[in-house]
């Protein structure tokens, strides 16, 4: 009897292990990663694939570098509300050194822990299969930030084509110390998961996305605003509080709380102290009294502080915008100035 027990429990055993290699998608696999014991290898969010990025050697410098566009950047704060929403966390997240592929953590989850060239070379390393096959502390995740590559080598079931930019694998860690593909998330994925009605109004939203400097309402070219008094491009610095700036500007010029919503959501740190609500009606108040906004002069900029003069319908005053610490890519405050006091 007793090995009769033992058999039907080895079976179901097996059966179970066979179950836990189905693939999941969208809210079934959030709901897998809640729970923790996977790892999320993402591949860097979309790039300009104009740029011709030389592969040997590996170029340090940003200038020669293929680095996120502005899809990109948007992509990978669309990850973060996804990641918020489900309760989905990371205990350790890895990238590799590319400007495009840290950048991605950053404006997704937060500051890489740790940083590799393994993730980045081709063809692989012994260490890098270790690397992605390297099991997460029990109930926690792992973000991998990487290229397509890595992905198609290791990851079971992914040929060459099947991640995209932007798009991830999700493996489940077996107790034989190999991996098994539980899931992947697709661009679409992305857009539906925070937001159900995303693919109604993509060809919408990304019409009122497509820069951040404006004048008399009109988005200026490459993200710059044209002042006319002075005959000169204003261009936002390429920082951290640069790039969250920019955002702010193009949320705030829409007029729409909804926008406006989705950004903080996006781009700004938690503040327990005030409610959204709050936050809505203070950018209503805001919206009202000023109007659309118009990038006069970069006043200084350091790498998580930008102080831009700018000019509305009241006339000129002083935004500033400070990056956190802890989660560069997220405003820690955004600041009106005026020579009567300061509006936040």
């Amino acid at each position: 009897m007793l090995r009769v027990l033992s058999t039907l429990s080895l079976v179901v055993g097996f059966a179970a292990q066979a179950q836990d290699t189905t693939e999941l998608r969208r809210e079934d696999l959030m709901a897998a990663l809640r729970k923790g014991g996977y790892s999320v290898i993402l591949r860097h969010a979309r790039t300009d694939r104009s740029f011709n990025e030389q592969r040997d050697p590996v170029p340090v410098e940003r200038s020669k570098q293929r680095n996120l566009n502005d899809d990109g950047i948007r992509d990978a704060a669309l990850m973060g509300v996804v990641f918020r929403k489900y309760g989905i966390q990371f205990a350790e997240i890895i990238s590799s050194p590319m400007y495009r592929t840290v950048e991605t953590a950053e404006y997704s989850v937060g500051k890489p822990t740790s940083t590799t060239m393994i993730l980045r070379t081709f063809p692989a390393p012994p260490e890098q299969a270790a690397l992605v096959m390297k099991a997460p502390k029990a109930g926690t995740n792992r973000l991998i930030v990487t290229h397509h590559f890595v992905i198609e080598t290791h990851v079971p079931g992914i040929k060459p084509g099947d991640i995209g930019e932007s798009e991830a694998a999700v493996v489940r860690h077996m107790p034989d110390g190999k991996i098994a593909l539980a899931g992947r998330i697709t661009l679409s994925d992305w857009q539906l998961l925070a937001n159900p009605e995303a693919a109604k109004d993509k060809a919408a939203s990304t019409s009122e996305h497509t820069g951040a400097g404006f004048h008399g309402g009109t988005p200026a070219a490459n993200g710059g605003a044209y002042d006319a008094s002075a005959g000169t491009k204003v261009v936002i610095p390429d920082t951290h509080a640069g790039h969250v700036a920019s955002e702010y500007i193009t949320a705030f010029n829409t007029g729409s709380a909804d926008k406006m919503r989705a950004y903080i959501e996006s781009w700004m740190v938690a503040n327990p102290a005030r409610t959204m609500e709050e936050r809505l009606s203070t950018y209503s108040k805001l919206f009202e009294e000023h109007g659309a906004l118009t990038i006069v002069k970069v006043e200084s900029s350091q790498s998580l502080e930008v102080t831009l003069s700018m000019r509305s319908k009241r006339g000129t005053f002083r935004l500033t915008v400070k990056s956190s610490e802890a989660e560069p890519m997220r405003a820690q405050s955004v600041t009106f100035a005026f020579l009567e006091g300061s509006h936040r």
